[in-house]
């Protein structure tokens, strides 16, 4: 259902058939199909299978640990209602208070990037019984974003800035080709400029997929200016306008 991403600390060394990539870290974490409903107490149990599997091998606490799942709609008529969008549940536990919230999360194509725009997080503590606790810190943050499903047909990551210590932590990799069929058939799958998801499809995909999570009622305004189209250019006053012709030039 979620898998762990690259941690500063506990960098794995690629094997020599790993394909080359153009990011300077490689995220080795598979995007997960992901089954199920998610709850955050299924992801305090996710999180506290991997610190016990961590603890059992005797290795040394990390400075954090992220797990995510891609909640996508059901089919083309739901995709179409979302505005092209899935939604991106993401998880980051760390063992210092300075590096949440998290600053920004964003696609880091070869040549750029594109920030992914946040609908909602919650801060959580760590139970100190837990073996997350020790192994992953006391700090966590659960959090909402838009996805863009297109993005799974381009050679891109998913990256995390964290409020300190850490910049470009990469979450996942693509291109993923294990989309749904649905979505592969489509010529243009990226959402259209200024398109934001029907809050009303966004909620039932929330209450499909999700249980213990707020459902928003309302898309956040910065949602909302971020994704307001452009104004059109406004048209100039007749005295700011260029003459048509000698005659309008000298016209009194």
């Amino acid at each position: 259902m979620a898998s762990p991403a690259l941690a500063q600390n506990n960098r794995v060394s690629p094997k020599p058939n790993t394909p080359s990539t153009p990011f300077q870290e490689k995220s080795f974490a598979p995007i997960p199909k992901g089954y199920g409903v998610e709850t955050p107490q299924s992801r305090t149990d996710e999180l506290e299978g991997w610190a016990k599997e961590r603890e059992a091998k005797q290795a040394r606490p990390i400075e954090r640990q992220t797990q995510y799942r891609i909640l996508q709609p059901r089919d083309r008529a739901e995709f179409e209602a979302l505005g092209r969008y899935a939604l991106l549940l993401l998880t980051v536990v760390t063992q210092s208070a300075d590096e949440l919230p998290l600053k920004r999360v964003y696609l880091r194509f070869p040549e750029r990037e594109s920030p992914l725009l946040k609908l909602a997080s919650w801060p959580r503590e760590v139970d100190q019984t837990l073996v997350t606790y020790k192994m992953y810190g006391p700090y966590r943050e659960d959090s909402l974003y838009l996805f863009p499903l297109s993005a799974y047909f381009r050679t891109a990551q998913v990256q995390l800035d964290l409020a300190a210590n850490r910049s470009g932590l990469p979450l996942f990799e693509m291109p993923y080709p294990h989309g749904p069929d649905w979505l592969k058939a489509l010529q243009n799958p990226d959402p259209l400029p200024g398109a934001l998801p029907n809050i009303t499809a966004l909620q039932n995909l929330m209450k499909a997929k999700t249980s213990g999570f707020p459902i928003p009622s309302s898309l956040p305004a910065p949602v909302i200016e971020a994704k307001r189209p452009a104004p059109e250019p406004s048209a100039q006053p007749d005295a700011a306008r260029k003459p048509t012709s000698l005659k309008d030039l000298f016209k009194k």
